[in-house]
């Protein structure tokens, strides 16, 4: 079995490094999410003229920067690649107080930062000993 270099670590806060130097080019940090995939061994890499560098993720692959509730309550989710979408309520979990959820139709996890959180805990609301957003209930592992 071949062994996997890293090209890229992303810490805790989705802050990109190349060589332990930060990036900080905006259209370089677009174009690693926008070429972001995952391999057979479930290991991330960004696709770069038909090869793979190698991502190491000290968490997750996406931050949820802040959330909106649109006029018909759905949850929009802004994602630290500029995105913007729907949460699917029952890919959202909470691990150690903190909530995840899978984003980009289910192929990634989010978690969400400090303000993301303190937005989401609004429209939380709690019924014999359960959790819960619009009537459906959120899960703990």
């Amino acid at each position: 079995m071949k062994e996997i270099r890293f090209r890229f670590f992303v810490d805790k806060d989705c802050n990109w490094f190349q060589d332990s130097k930060p990036i900080t080019h905006k259209r370089i940090y677009n174009f690693n999410y926008q070429n972001l995939k995952r391999d057979e061994q479930g290991l991330f890499y960004v696709e770069e003229n038909n090869s793979r560098a190698y991502v190491n993720f000290e968490d997750k692959p996406y931050i949820v920067k802040s959330i909106d509730i649109s006029e018909d309550n759905r949850i929009l989710l802004n994602l630290n690649d500029f995105s913007c979408e729907s949460l699917n309520i029952d890919t959202l979990i909470f691990k150690e107080n903190i909530p995840y959820c899978s984003v980009k139709n289910g192929k990634y996890e989010a978690k969400f930062s400090r303000p993301a959180l303190h937005q989401i805990a609004k429209a939380i609301t709690s019924k014999n000993g359960s959790y819960y957003i619009n009537s459906r209930i959120i899960k703990y592992p």
